[in-house]
């Protein structure tokens, strides 16, 4: 278990608060606020990483798993040597929200409506981890996503290249790959056995973890946006939310739906940020996270195209500066995974066209 908290907590908080460092330094003159930023990024530590893996095993496959791991670590320096400077104005932005959560003030109406709202929110979150980290968390890959792309993920661990998911019968193993969708998914337990490999130990916990951890990052997502209206709606919201058998489902069961899910409606977020704002870091969001949605599902393509089709249309600029930017959203779409399916054409069974 020590080692799964290690796991979890540089791949989803280091990994991410190193990418939000560098979206805070180009954060021009504040437009988006930084700890908005930072809610987001939490999603991006495990995305990015497995986008690392995969360029690596396509590139330069077939190399040990020190290799990876340094290549990786190497990656994730470098964006923290650039982005080293936000690091104080993000550490500050922070505490200040935290210090405005626990400060009290003056008023007797005030400080109950505060204590209850901080126990409807904690004290359910807390029993929740305990019954998921001592009862759901340690029992065995059971289900139809988990299973399938934990089965691929070993896959891809053994064999250090994307080989596998390119041929449909791989020889080498006698592997047969059913999966229609990228692997990003995939990756997650591949590089969950990269970490093992190091301290030679056996263990899935982390990729077990990832769909309930999307999970909480939607409700903080949905609770963000509603508290803006005011913070006992959020909460109803929130509730609301889980009542739906789907989502509830999520925090219990392992599936790819959360991971999916979650890029989609931030990059909804950022389209309408870009269309707005017409800032470079709001583009580079909106490419980025509309990437990710389709390097996490083959339904991400319909949804790529239809953000920038959107944002062709109604993006409120002159005709050339629509077009410009609209070319430089599709390049960070594919830059950010959009390019599999191009690869899987190329070179692949082109699957996802099934």
């Amino acid at each position: 278990m020590i080692l799964f908290f290690f796991k979890f907590a540089v791949t989803n908080i280091v990994f991410s608060v190193i990418l939000c460092s560098l979206f805070v330094c180009l954060n021009n003159k504040d437009k988006l606020l930084n700890p908005e930023i930072l809610l987001y990024s939490l999603g991006l530590g495990p995305a990015f990483t497995t986008l690392l893996l995969y360029y690596f095993f396509l590139t330069i496959p077939y190399r040990s798993n020190l290799f990876y791991l340094i290549l990786i670590a190497a990656v994730y320096f470098l964006i923290a040597l650039i982005g080293r400077k936000s690091f104080k104005h993000l550490f500050s932005d922070i505490t200040s929200n935290v210090k405005k959560v626990f400060t009290y003030r003056r008023s007797v109406r005030y400080q109950i409506e505060h204590i209850i709202l901080i126990a409807i929110i904690c004290v359910p979150f807390a029993i929740y981890l305990y019954i998921y980290l001592t009862k759901i968390l340690p029992q065995p890959l059971i289900g139809h996503d988990i299973l399938n792309y934990g089965i691929v993920g070993r896959i891809l661990f053994d064999e250090k290249s994307l080989a596998p998911i390119w041929v449909k019968e791989y020889s080498n193993s006698g592997f047969v790959y059913g999966i229609l969708h990228p692997p990003s998914f995939s990756l997650l337990l591949t590089w969950e056995e990269l970490i093992n490999s190091f301290f030679r130990v056996k263990s899935d916990l982390y990729f077990k973890s990832i769909s309930a951890y999307y999970g909480i990052l939607i409700l903080g997502v949905q609770y963000y946006w509603v508290s803006k209206i005011n913070k006992w709606i959020a909460i109803l919201a929130a509730f609301a939310l889980l009542s739906g058998l789907g989502l509830f489902l999520i925090f219990f069961q392992r599936s790819i739906d959360s991971y999916r899910i979650i890029f989609i409606v931030i990059s909804w977020i950022y389209l309408a940020y870009a269309i707005k704002e017409k800032d470079f870091l709001s583009l580079l969001m909106l490419g980025i996270f509309t990437g990710f949605t389709a390097f996490s599902h083959r339904i991400g393509v319909v949804l790529a195209v239809i953000n920038c089709v959107t944002f062709l249309i109604i993006s409120d600029t002159n005709l050339i500066s629509k077009i410009k930017k609209t070319v430089l959203l599709i390049i960070l779409i594919l830059a950010f995974g959009g390019n599999h399916y191009i690869f899987d054409f190329i070179w692949g069974r082109g699957a996802w066209l099934n």
